[in-house]
């Protein structure tokens, strides 16, 4: 009977450690201002791996850890606050259970070397395999890297200034190493040694912590020599996504919707505005393809002397005999298209459109993910409001002003958090980044904080002046220091205005992007070898 209590209370124990990283770990992301969290949400989790013997029930502890930790910080991925789709619902429970088993892959791969190494300081291989896992996130079509650990600090920008330098997986190397420092620390503690160790841990855990705060930013290096600016202005319209898809089904009732954001800014410019900047999808229909309507919109765009940047729905027909397999059929016809989330650039006075298309989309609710190879899926998990199945790009546009005399890129929504692909951009000449989204699918919650905080840690990777323009909020301007201006709350019709200035350095991250994550990638490689072969040696 003593041994089954015993057994009990232990139990107990490994599930509120479980408990306790899991809700330390969502309280450290956006919109909480707890960043600080995250640099001991992992500790319990670490104790519980050492409390376990077998793989299968540390998987379980670890599935449950993160299962949790995603209920909590991603409980708004499935449009429950309204509950106006029932697939949106559906994915959003799908990335409830499939999450959890992504961020137990490194917990795993760290318990193998645990058990293989047999030291307390098999430890230290758990960031290096943590930022693998991270980085490998964020590639191929079901990349989802929302909750990469550095993404917590984006209050704190004393702390995140060297990003320029190591991108985000830094800032999470970072975390993860003062993770470590405190487990060993609590691991003195409950030895019972009283001995110096433990100050001289404590102590190095404040210098790490505050390391940071020393990286020196030099605010003039981010002015631009020429002395170049642009006034850049971003029409928040606020309009229902389910009632613009539904209210779009002719072509004229499109084209209304259209004219509509001309009368916005007609509304709110005024003679020093260069560039307006309306947000995704904004015009329901292939404008530049559409003669007529693309000269009245340019003949207003024309007597406003303004450059305009808005997304649009591209549309790209096929031959029956040429279309992909993931390409649509228009009813009661063999003809197929796709059609793309894209973004078109108009200038006043020039007869060129610059477009780009969407190339990161969201898996399941934008397209399914390798649908060239499972194109019998497209159908039975299309989204209702015709969405679910955006064409797949990889136009790679830098957008080229001869108004203002810049080079800038133009990212959808999602694209933005994706730290080497904007970096990209950055390295071919971009001089100002410009995110345009459509957060209002998922209610008032904090993907829209989230998503509008994780642009801070773009602007200081690439130190580049961010425009930020969503439909329903949160819109803002972002500094090359991270600094956010004139943020808009969510659900308003708005209208903000600010003045940027173009940049050409290039930093380190835009020169070489992810480079940390690889070396932690290969520095994982060989601790998972060597504990394989050391594993061997020892019997």
């Amino acid at each position: 009977m003593k041994s089954i209590l015993s057994f009990d209370h232990h139990k107990q124990y490994l599930v509120l450690l479980s408990l306790s990283s899991a809700v330390i770990l969502s309280l450290s992301f956006p919109p909480f201002q707890l960043g600080v969290f995250a640099c001991v949400a992992l500790v319990p989790f670490l104790i519980v791996s050492d409390s376990i013997e077998s793989y299968w029930r540390f998987f379980r502890y670890a599935y449950f850890t993160f299962f949790v930790f995603s209920l909590l910080a991603l409980y708004w991925v499935g449009g429950f606050t309204h509950g106006k789709d029932p697939y949106l619902m559906i994915a959003g429970v799908a990335l409830y259970l499939w999450e959890p088993l992504v961020l137990s892959i490194p917990a795993m791969v760290y318990f193998f070397v645990k058990k293989r190494l047999k030291s307390k300081y098999s430890v230290l291989a758990f960031p290096f395999i943590w930022i693998t896992m991270e980085w490998l996130y964020a590639l191929g079509e079901l990349a989802f890297p929302w909750l990469t650990l550095g993404n917590t600090q984006t209050y704190n920008l004393e702390k995140i200034q060297f990003a320029d330098i190591t991108g985000v997986y830094g800032i999470s190397l970072w975390i993860l190493v003062i993770n470590v420092l405190v487990y060993f620390l609590v691991k003195e503690v409950q030895s019972g040694i009283k001995d110096k160790n433990r100050y001289y841990l404590a102590a190095v855990i404040l210098i790490v912590y505050l390391l940071p705060n020393f990286y020196w930013v030099d605010e003039k290096s981010f002015q631009n020599s020429d002395g170049n600016k642009i006034n850049v202005g971003i029409v928040q319209p606020n309009i229902d996504p389910w009632d613009k898809w539904e209210g779009a089904n002719t072509f004229l009732g499109r084209w209304r919707q259209s004219k509509q954001y001309l009368e916005l800014i007609g509304k709110h410019i005024n003679k020093n505005i260069d560039l307006v900047v309306l947000p995704e999808s904004a015009i329901l229909l292939n404008l530049p393809a559409h003669y007529e309507q693309m000269q009245e919109f340019k003949t207003i765009i024309d007597s406003m002397n303004v450059s305009v940047i808005s997304g649009f729905v591209r549309v790209q027909y096929y031959e029956p005999e040429n279309a992909p397999l993931t390409s649509s059929v228009i009813k009661g016809t063999n003809i197929r298209y796709d059609s793309f989330n894209s973004i078109m650039f108009v200038e006043p006075e020039s007869k060129e459109v610059q477009t780009y298309s969407k190339m990161r989309l969201v898996p399941f609710a934008e397209r399914i993910p390798y649908a060239n190879k499972v194109p019998f899926l497209i159908e039975p998990l299309r989204w209702g409001v015709g969405i679910s199945n955006w064409g797949l790009a990889s136009d790679s546009t830098v957008f080229e002003s001869r108004k203002f005399n810049s080079k800038f890129l133009s990212m959808v929504c999602y694209e933005s958090i994706f730290p080497e692909f904007i970096a990209h951009f950055v390295d071919k000449g971009a001089e100002f980044l410009v995110f345009i989204t459509n957060d209002s699918w998922w209610g008032n919650t904090s993907g829209a904080r989230q998503h509008n905080q994780y642009s801070i840690i773009r602007a200081i990777e690439n130190r580049r002046w961010v425009v930020r323009c969503a439909n329903g909020g949160i819109s803002s301007f972002v500094d090359p220091l991270g600094r956010m201006y004139d943020q808009t709350q969510m659900y308003t019709q708005a209208y903000i205005s600010h003045q940027i200035e173009p940049l050409k350095t290039k930093t380190f991250y835009s020169n070489h992007g992810d480079w940390i994550a690889r070396i932690c990638a290969s520095i994982t490689a060989v601790i998972f070898l060597f504990s394989i072969g050391y594993g061997l040696y020892r019997k």
